[in-house]
C-alpha cells in the first residue's frame, strides 16, 4: 500500500515569529501604549521609601505576634497609658509586614506595598466606563493620583485603598448587570476586618449604592435595579456586616473607626486629620480635580445618581481631612472622566479623529518611549529599593544617630519624646530588647484624648509643664533641637525648690535633655566618655 509523503510545510497553528510581531504591532497601538506609559508613571507614586512614623511600631508589634503567637490587648510599649485596651485592629497586616521585613528588609515592604497601591490605581481605571476616550481615562487617572499624592507610600492604609476600590468596582458592576462578583464581598470583608480598620468603608460604598437604588425603585426610575437582585445586595451587606466578628477583638471593632475619628484631641493635633491646606502645592492637583468636576458636571448631559452621591462624600470627607484624600480620588476619578467624555461630546464641532494604526516603525518608536519610562521610573524608586533602618533616607524624617546613642547607653528614668518619634524608638529600643517604654507614639487612639492633651500641653509650653513634668515623672526629653521645648529647658536651671535641665547631646536632628540631679550628671560622664 502506498503510503503518504510527509508535508515540510510548518503546522498552522504554530504561529511563527513574524506572526507573533504583527500581533504585537497590531496590539501595541496608541490607546495601549498611552495606558501602558500613564500606568508605568504612577508607580513613582506608588513605590516609595518609608516616612510613616506609624510604620516602625506595626513591624515591632508584627514581630511581638510572631513570637508570642498571641494578639496583644493592652498597651506593650508606653508607661503613659500601659493600662489601656488596646484594639489591635492591624494585627494581620502587622504580621505580614514582620515576614516580609525578615525576607527583605525595607525594600521589600517598599515594593509590596507599591504593588498594592498600583493595584489599587488599576482596579480605580477599571472602573471608569469603557465608553470614555483613553486619553480623557489616563488623564484623570493621573491627575487623581496626583490629588492624593500626601497619603501614599508603604504603609497599610494603601491596604483599604485598594480594597475600596475594589469594593467600588463590584458595587458598580453588580447596579449594572455586568457582574456577579459582588457576592464575593463578604469572604473580602473577612480579611479585611483583620488588616484595617477601613473596612467600613466597604460598607459605605455598599449602603449608599443600596439606598441609591432602592430609591429608584421606589420612584420607577427606567432601568432600575431587578427587586430580587436588591434583595441579593442588601443580603451581602448584612453577611458583610456579620463576617466582621470574626476578628481579635470581637464587637468592638465595629465603633472602633467612629471612635478614632471622632476624637476631638486627634481631630486637633495629628496633622493627618487636618484639613486640606489649598496653600501647599501639594494639594494643588486636588483643587484642580474639584474645578474640572464642576465643569464636567455643568456640561454633562447625564448625571448617575450611585455615582454622584459616592463623589459627594468622598469630597466631603476629602475637604474634612488629609488623610480621606484616597477615598476622594477612587470615586473621583471615574466621575471626573465620565463628566470630561460627555463634556467632550456636548462642545465638540466635529467627529473625532480614528486612531492610526500602528506600523513597525511607530510601533518601534513606542516600545523605545516605554523602555525610557521604565527606566525613568527605576530611576526614581531606586532609592527606596536600597534605603536601610540606619540609612540617609530614614535619617531624614528620624533620629538615628539618637536612637545608637540610646542604645548604647539606655538614660535612666522616663522620658517625653515627640509624638511623631515614638514609633521609630520603639523599634529601635525594642531590637536591643530594652525595657525603655516611649511617653507616647503613634496609635492615638490607644493613647487617649486625656495624653494627647497633655503632650501638647508639654511641648507647646502649657500653663500646666512643670506640673505635667512632675505628674509623669519626666527624667529625659528628646525633641527636635530647634523646638520650643529644648529651648525653654536651656534656660531652667538649678535654684531653690527647682531642679534645673542641662542638655545631654545634640545629634543630627535630636535634642536630648536630663534633669540636672547628681545621678543624671553620673550618667552623662559615663555615657559620654
Amino acid at each position: 500500500m502506498a503510503t503518504l509523503a510527509r508535508s515540510n510545510a510548518p503546522f498552522p497553528l504554530q504561529p511563527g515569529p513574524d506572526r507573533w510581531l504583527s500581533r504585537a504591532i497590531r496590539w501595541l497601538d496608541l490607546p495601549h501604549f498611552f495606558t501602558i506609559a500613564i500606568f508605568l508613571t504612577m508607580l513613582i507614586a506608588a513605590i516609595q521609601p518609608v516616612t510613616d512614623p506609624d510604620f516602625w511600631w506595626h513591624l515591632t508589634t508584627g514581630n511581638w505576634i510572631l513570637s508570642h503567637r498571641a494578639v496583644p490587648h493592652q498597651d506593650l510599649y508606653t508607661f503613659t497609658v500601659h493600662d489601656h485596651r488596646w484594639i489591635t485592629h492591624e494585627w494581620l497586616s502587622e504580621v505580614l509586614m514582620s515576614a516580609l521585613y525578615a525576607i527583605g528588609r525595607l525594600p521589600l515592604l517598599s515594593l509590596v506595598f507599591g504593588a498594592v497601591t498600583a493595584t489599587g490605581f488599576f482596579l480605580v481605571y477599571r472602573a471608569i466606563d469603557r465608553r470614555v476616550n483613553f486619553v480623557i481615562a489616563g488623564l484623570s487617572l493621573a491627575l487623581g493620583v496626583a490629588a492624593a499624592n500626601p497619603i501614599w507610600g508603604p504603609r497599610i492604609q494603601m491596604i483599604t485603598f485598594a480594597l475600596t476600590a475594589l469594593t467600588y468596582l463590584w458595587v458598580k458592576r453588580f447596579c449594572e448587570g455586568r457582574s456577579r462578583a459582588l457576592y464575593l464581598l463578604p469572604a473580602v470583608m473577612l480579611l479585611w476586618v483583620n488588616l484595617h480598620a477601613g473596612f467600613v468603608l466597604g460598607y459605605a460604598i455598599l449602603g449608599i449604592a443600596l439606598l441609591v437604588e432602592g430609591a429608584r425603585l421606589l420612584l420607577r426610575r427606567p432601568g432600575v435595579m431587578s427587586l430580587p437582585r436588591l434583595r441579593a445586595m442588601a443580603a451581602i451587606l448584612a453577611a458583610s456586616v456579620a463576617v466582621a466578628i470574626v476578628n481579635p477583638n470581637g464587637w468592638d471593632i465595629y465603633l472602633y473607626p467612629f471612635q478614632t475619628g471622632g476624637s476631638p484631641e486627634q481631630q486637633r493635633l495629628i496633622v493627618e486629620w487636618f484639613s486640606p491646606n489649598f496653600q501647599m502645592s501639594q494639594i494643588w492637583a486636588f483643587e484642580a480635580m474639584i474645578f474640572l468636576i464642576i465643569g464636567g458636571l455643568a456640561l454633562a448631559r447625564r448625571i448617575e445618581p450611585r455615582q454622584f452621591l459616592l463623589l459627594l462624600v468622598g469630597l466631603g470627607l476629602a475637604l474634612h481631612s488629609v488623610r480621606n484624600l484616597s477615598l476622594f480620588m477612587l470615586v473621583a476619578v471615574p466621575a471626573l472622566a465620565d463628566y470630561a467624555q460627555q463634556a467632550g461630546e456636548r462642545i465638540s464641532l466635529r467627529r473625532p479623529r480614528r486612531v492610526p494604526k500602528t506600523t513597525p516603525v511607530t510601533f518601534a518608536l513606542n516600545v523605545v518611549m516605554i523602555v525610557l519610562v521604565l527606566a525613568i521610573v527605576a530611576a526614581a524608586s531606586a532609592p527606596s529599593l536600597v534605603q536601610r533602618v540606619d540609612g540617609k533616607l530614614v535619617a531624614r524624617d528620624f533620629p538615628i544617630t539618637a536612637a545608637d546613642f540610646l542604645v548604647q547607653h539606655p538614660p535612666p528614668g522616663h522620658m517625653l519624646n515627640v509624638y511623631g518619634w515614638g514609633g521609630y524608638l520603639i523599634f529601635r529600643l525594642d531590637a536591643q530588647r530594652t525595657t525603655q517604654p516611649v511617653f507616647i507614639f503613634g496609635d492615638a487612639a490607644l493613647d487617649g484624648d486625656k495624653l494627647l492633651r497633655d503632650y501638647d500641653h508639654l511641648q507647646s509650653l502649657g500653663v500646666d509643664q512643670a506640673q505635667l513634668f512632675e505628674r509623669y515623672q519626666i527624667n529625659w526629653v528628646i525633641f527636635h533641637a530647634n523646638d520650643p521645648i529644648i529651648t525653654e529647658l536651656r534656660q531652667i536651671h538649678n535654684a531653690p525648690g527647682v531642679t534645673g535641665w542641662f542638655e545631654l547631646k545634640t545629634f543630627d536632628k535630636a535634642t536630648i535633655m536630663m534633669r540636672d540631679t547628681p545621678a543624671n550628671r553620673a550618667y552623662a560622664a559615663a555615657a559620654l566618655e
